[in-house]
């Protein structure tokens, strides 16, 4: 068991990058055939199936992604328990951003309820609930300071 647990958190992490510097066929991959996906904090709505996970994915990059910069997702405080060929898992997610709109660095708080399911040797996403409680401010970007001014010989 603990290594399907070790392969559902790859899936997750595995998520995490596609969703910040991959593309939508990327993301949808880790999702099953018959995939659910409730986006919570965006409105009422089910995104049903793999393909349409996918043009949710591919609205989200269009619509989001393409407004921010070093997009980073984190994933902390998983707790997965598996039966068979199915599990379940609740973790929360960090995600920090830079506005293209103001140039102003932002955080994410939020949390993720999972059903997994095991497809050959993968384990996949079957529902995905993803919930975000708050965006917060957090400064300026490094990039817009002054550089330290070393200088090479």
């Amino acid at each position: 068991m603990s290594n399907d647990i070790t392969k559902i958190e790859q899936t997750l992490t595995a998520y995490c990058h596609r969703v910040d510097r991959g593309n939508a066929d990327e993301v949808a991959a880790l999702f099953t055939s018959d995939a659910l996906l409730l986006p919570k904090y965006d409105g009422e709505y089910r995104v049903e199936g793999r393909a349409a996970v996918r043009e949710w994915y591919a609205f989200y990059h269009d619509n989001f992604r393409a407004g921010v910069k070093h997009l980073k997702h984190l994933i902390h405080s998983a707790s997965i328990t598996v039966d068979g060929e199915q599990a379940t898992g609740v973790c929360y997610l960090t995600a920090y951003l830079i506005s293209n709109e103001d140039g102003m660095a932002y955080q994410a708080q939020g949390t993720y309820f999972d059903k997994f399911a095991k497809i050959d040797d993968a384990w996949l996403i079957k529902q995905r609930e993803i919930n975000v409680e708050f965006l917060t401010p957090c400064g300026q970007p490094i990039e817009q300071l002054e550089p330290l001014g070393f200088e090479t010989r």
